[in-house]
């Protein structure tokens, strides 16, 4: 477990459909229902075995990502990266400066002990030779 707690830290077991739920569920209003990002399919191609999926995700009626892929899931992941990367959720930057403000040492940390760690291979081959 030694990459557990950056993975937690840098949020590596959030894939971007939750990512863009949590992002979409802070903006909501007090007293309404949330609004969700919502999943179009927009075009399918190809044969039955070998098809691409185009999917849009909208949010409050906007488009605001669109992704293709070999699945509507795929596609629908795509998407949802092209929606966190254009769409302006002011709440990820602050997150992700908090987290990195927080615990910066250990980060530093864990990151120094990762690459001497990839090092040591190298350096005993080295050796060898």
């Amino acid at each position: 477990f030694p990459r557990l707690k950056e993975f937690i830290l840098n949020q590596d077991w959030n894939d971007p459909k939750s990512q863009l739920q949590q992002c979409c569920l802070t903006l909501r209003t007090e007293g309404k229902e949330p609004d969700i990002p919502l999943y179009k399919t927009l075009q399918t191609v190809g044969p039955s075995h070998a098809r691409t999926y185009t999917v849009a995700v909208y949010f409050k009626g906007e488009r605001i990502g669109c992704g293709k892929g070999p699945s509507i899931q795929q596609a629908e992941m795509g998407a949802a990266m092209d929606a966190l990367e254009k769409y302006n959720f002011p709440q990820m930057a602050h997150q992700k400066r908090f987290i990195e403000r927080k615990y910066r040492q250990e980060l530093k940390e864990m990151r120094w002990e990762r690459e001497h760690q990839e090092k040591e291979p190298d350096e005993t081959e080295d050796i060898k030779k």
